[in-house]
């Protein structure tokens, strides 16, 4: 069954006109009228409005073909770690792609040609883009405390160890091989390992057992990895790591929304004070690096893997190739080193 008969099928179960639905989603009659005779597509907001109103996921609205009709965001997850590395003034891994030119232009234009000499990475798990836009109320610490946004597609598929490692390597994953949720170690050029080579010095602060901290593993950097749940050991050490102020780059990974999620599903109340409990160590994480750092050019990252998207209601998942579970947004924010007079 297509969207357009979908969308008919379950407005006349829930015994409302087009009219009626059109003024639910502040559209046209018309344009309600437009989909039911399979003429255009819903938006991606469309979509997860009628998910509301019509209390069902999107995959059940959109067939397989339908799904990956939808928009994809343009830049890939591989172009990140080739403007990290620009970031840092090292060469980029050996198989990263193009780096991203939104965010080297940023950079450039942050630091006024100059480079950073910190960056903080801050990783939340499985934070979906519509997640992002849906949800601002639970992200303000993020909104306040960044100040450019990058739209990218994750790699597929779209799960924790498989974007990680294209994250980090800017590597396609049938490059830096980890091709399924599995978690061997990468073995080819990574960020981290152009990192040292420059005599920076790395620090990967995670939970035990997590993707990240298995797939970077064998490297001359720091690692401080706590037992599953253990977000407080994890946000308790970030912090003592950036006032030691003894690290050039940090990444700090915090799977918790990722994890209640999966049981409870993403706009669960569970799920979204997990998103919250994310944005408050982000703004904490911010104002540490504000007060403490202010000799640095920093650039601080709020920077997820992968998208997510509700099942039955009840759960959630990700992994598949749609937009729910591809489309990211990552925010960042620069702080250049204040000028002695």
């Amino acid at each position: 069954m297509t969207v357009g008969k979908n969308i008919l099928d379950l407005r006349r179960k829930k015994g409302i006109s087009q009219e009626e639905l059109a003024n639910l989603l502040l559209i046209s009659r018309q344009t309600v009228s437009q989909w039911e005779n399979d003429q255009t597509l819903p938006s991606i907001d469309n979509l997860l409005r009628l998910k509301e109103i019509f209390g069902v996921s999107v995959d059940k609205m959109l067939s397989a073909e339908e799904i990956k009709a939808l928009p994809i965001n343009t830049d890939s997850l591989d172009t990140l770690c080739g403007a990290l590395a620009y970031a840092m003034g090292i060469d980029a891994p050996e198989y990263a792609a193009q780096k991203n030119g939104e965010l080297v232009n940023y950079i450039d234009k942050v630091f006024d040609s100059e480079k950073a000499d910190r960056i903080v990475m801050y990783n939340p798990d499985a934070i979906a883009e519509w997640i992002y836009q849906k949800y601002p109320e639970y992200l303000k610490n993020v909104k306040a405390n960044t100040d450019k946004e990058i739209y990218l597609s994750t790699v597929m598929p779209s799960v924790t160890p498989v974007c990680f490692g294209t994250m980090y390597t800017g590597a396609q994953p049938s490059v830096h091989g980890i091709q399924k949720y599995e978690k061997p170690v990468i073995t080819i050029d990574t960020i981290f390992d152009r990192l040292i080579d420059a005599g920076k010095k790395v620090a990967l602060i995670t939970y035990a057992k997590c993707s990240l901290s298995k797939i970077y593993l064998g490297r001359n950097m720091d690692y401080y990895h706590f037992d599953d749940g253990g977000i407080n050991e994890v946000n308790a050490k970030a912090m003592e790591v950036i006032l030691r102020d003894e690290h050039d780059f940090i990444v700090i990974y915090n799977g918790n929304y990722d994890s209640v999620m999966h049981k409870n599903g993403p706009e669960s109340a569970k799920a979204l004070a997990e998103l919250r409990l994310n944005d408050h160590i982000f703004g904490v994480i911010s104002n540490l690096i504000k007060t403490h750092w202010k000799h640095h050019n920093t650039l601080v990252g709020f920077a997820m893997d992968h998208g997510c998207h509700e099942i039955d209601g009840s759960c959630g998942s990700h992994g598949l190739d749609m937009p729910e579970d591809i489309n990211i947004v990552h925010c960042y924010k620069g702080y250049a080193r204040e000028k002695r007079s």
